[in-house]
């Protein structure tokens, strides 16, 4: 799993579920993402999806999308991102 850095750029939230828009950068290159935000019932959570052509890129180069997408999620609901 390659290190990564997660920024997320703009977020609509309404009272339950917000969108969220951002970019991840892998190896130097950064890569766009959306996802669903979750927050008032039973914590945190969120489902993120990288782009289809950020998704090709990285099967190219012989990542593990699904993995990323879940590190993702993870450093967001961490507060590790900017």
């Amino acid at each position: 799993m390659p290190e990564i850095k997660v920024s997320v750029e703009s977020a609509s939230m309404g009272d339950i579920v917000g969108t969220i828009k951002g970019t991840v950068t892998v190896d130097g290159r950064k890569y766009k993402f959306v996802g669903t935000v979750f927050g008032r019932y039973g914590g945190q959570n969120v489902s993120v999806r990288l782009s289809p052509q950020a998704r090709r890129q990285l099967k190219i180069k012989g990542y593990d999308v699904e993995e990323i997408e879940i590190a993702i999620q993870e450093k967001i609901v961490r507060g590790n991102f900017s």
